[in-house]
């Protein structure tokens, strides 16, 4: 059976409800900073009624010294359980990087800011997660479709529909709607937008 893993820096998002997990089969790891002692009654019980919970106390102190936990452990869950899938919880974008690394090797990682974003994968209970949902975007066309929407100002689409247009004429041989979707989906995933009822709302680069 695939598994899904939740992997929560909670240095960075310690604002969780995990309640938002509770009736999904997730396996949730809260990473934990060396110097919490502490940890909060209502998180304890939140854990107690998840399918499948753990702590992780990081060793040692560093500004990334969390990020690199997450980075090992979701490697060897890789190595040693195949097709799983895995949901990084941390508004540090620095995990972007490895996301789409795990990307190019088949492996169906994303990150997102809240819970609230956590998505069990199409075909999640699969053996293997479907290419459609393990490739990322090429990395250019992120860059290119941000640099313009940021030049737009004030003219930026606000409908999802407007800005699948908008993306859609960018590209003279065409992409389909399903490329299009995954272009939206990265776009959010890295919060560069934020859908809401279907409308768009931006945090662009200056």
């Amino acid at each position: 059976m695939t598994k899904n893993y939740v992997l929560i820096d909670y240095e960075n998002v310690n604002d969780a409800n995990l309640d938002l997990l509770a009736t999904r089969p997730f396996d949730v790891m809260v990473f934990v900073g060396a110097n919490q002692t502490k940890i909060p009654i209502e998180l304890a019980m939140q854990m107690a009624r998840l399918h499948m919970a753990d702590y992780i106390r990081i060793s040692g102190n560093g500004p990334n010294a969390l990020d690199f936990h997450i980075a090992f452990y979701i490697g060897r869950l890789a190595e040693t359980e195949p097709g799983s899938n895995f949901h990084v919880v941390s508004k540090d974008r620095g995990f972007d990087p490895l996301i789409r690394h795990l990307r190019t090797l088949n492996i169906s990682a994303r990150r997102v800011g809240s819970l609230t974003d956590v998505r069990l994968p199409r075909g999640a209970r699969s053996s293997a997660p479907p290419a459609s949902d393990t490739q990322s975007p090429d990395e250019n066309t992120i860059d290119e479709i941000v640099r313009i929407l940021a030049g737009q100002g004030s003219s930026k689409p606000r409908r999802v529909r407007t800005l699948a247009g908008t993306i859609q004429s960018l590209f003279k041989n065409g992409l389909d709607d399903d490329q299009v979707s995954a272009l939206i989906e990265e776009l959010r995933e890295r919060e560069y937008i934020a859908v809401v009822k279907e409308t768009v709302r931006y945090n662009l680069p200056k």
